[in-house]
């Protein structure tokens, strides 16, 4: 954990991959005591995901899963098995949170569902993430990041509107996935503040697509003007665009025109800078095609960091576009504090990306590595079901663990 915040409440969690994983992290993060459960053998899918230590594939190896994970308890379990289901419920019946992304069907069939888990455990909060939802027309369909970005409409922002031929891309990583898992987080804690305060459990039905489409600016764009965004570099106002410099890119968004002039001043007052074609944001945007070249003729000559520090000090709207290299040794996250090092059994130690937030008055504790596939079997078995090692040998033997 990072914060003691959420200490006492007990999330089991059924996921794979990075949503529902990352949701019941962000708890786990708070101090909220997750178990995980994976498929004996084999484990979450985001094990056999790159990033791998070395290049060298292996179930510990992967990053993905190693940050996704962490501050978590691990055990393997197979609740399609008789016995299995019985150790699910008897973990139901502790918990005071359930967490999964398992489709619709798989879940009805194996009796996981909301309707046989509130059987089970009347109060629990019970939160379930699907690529669609668990209702309308979509809500058997398969998902995934590229499926679920692009049918919420976020892959045809990517489109060129100067050369239709240029297929859509896609966002690199699981940028939606972790997105969704936390919204899912938010609206899990809420319900847990209200099992706190009357007693009574709920169901999330968390649905990816509308995660994603519940912070797109494309879709208020076409609300109120009517207008599918493009990636493209014509845009309604400039500049607001990534420009390259001599060594990386940044981010000019000097549409303000006090902002502007002292971007101009900047650059010494350049002579074409007093002309009609870019007296305004809209002009400029109009004739961008002549004002790049002009502004990139500048930049090339002028690192990102000079402009950055420059155009900070004079109130120019101007950002650095860092790379993942560049903020492992950035002075404001070195002076917070935000990448912690964990150190793991198998991989040794190892730096991460830690909380984007401090609580003032609370001491911030050690994170604790992912962890190892079923690590914690002994511990949760044994230890708070009431089972002997012998019997956790013939359940691993029957595939059960």
């Amino acid at each position: 954990m990072f914060y003691k915040v959420l200490e006492g409440v007990k999330v089991l969690e059924y996921g794979t991959l990075v949503d529902a994983p990352f949701c019941a992290r962000i708890l786990a993060d708070l101090g909220a005591e997750v178990i995980k459960i994976e498929e004996p053998e084999t484990g979450d899918e985001s094990r056999r995901q790159e990033p791998f230590l070395g290049d060298i594939p292996g179930l510990e190896r992967s990053g993905l899963y190693q940050y996704v994970n962490m501050n978590k308890k691990g055990i393997t379990l197979n609740p399609r098995t008789a016995t299995g289901y019985k150790i699910f419920s008897e973990l139901l019946k502790q918990a005071d949170v359930f967490i999964e992304n398992n489709p619709v069907k798989r879940m009805k069939v194996l009796e996981l569902n909301y309707k046989h888990v509130k059987e089970i455990n009347p109060r629990i909060v019970m939160t379930s993430i699907t690529p669609f939802g668990q209702t309308g027309p979509y809500k058997d369909y398969k998902g995934g990041e590229l499926i679920n970005e692009s049918m919420g409409a976020v892959g045809f922002d990517s489109a060129r509107e100067v050369d239709v031929s240029l297929e859509p891309i896609k966002l690199p990583g699981h940028i939606f996935s972790f997105q969704t898992g936390l919204g899912a987080a938010v609206g899990t804690i809420g319900a847990a503040i209200n099992q706190t305060m009357t007693g009574h459990g709920t169901y999330l039905d968390v649905a990816e697509q509308e995660s994603i489409m519940q912070n797109l600016h494309a879709m208020l764009r076409y609300y109120y003007y009517k207008q599918v965004c493009y990636r493209t570099d014509v845009l309604d106002r400039a500049p607001a665009h990534i420009l390259k410099c001599k060594d990386g890119y940044i981010h000019h968004a000097n549409m303000e025109e006090v902002q502007w002039q002292r971007f101009i001043e900047l650059m010494g007052s350049p002579e074409w800078a007093s002309g009609e074609l870019f007296a305004t944001y809209t002009s400029r945007a109009k004739f961008w095609d002549a004002l790049k070249p002009l502004l990139e003729d500048w930049l090339k000559d002028h690192t990102m960091d000079e402009i950055y520090r420059a155009s900070q000090d004079r109130g120019s709207a101007i950002g650095a576009v860092y790379t993942a290299k560049d903020m492992f040794t950035d002075r404001q996250l070195t002076a917070r504090e935000f990448f912690v090092d964990i150190e793991h059994s198998e991989n040794g130690k190892l730096k991460y990306p830690g909380v984007p937030y401090r609580f003032f008055d609370l001491p911030r504790e050690t994170p604790a590595a992912a962890p190892q596939l079923g690590q914690h079997n002994e511990e949760i078995y044994c230890g708070r079901l009431g089972y002997t090692r012998e019997n956790l040998a013939k359940l691993k033997e029957a595939g059960v663990i």
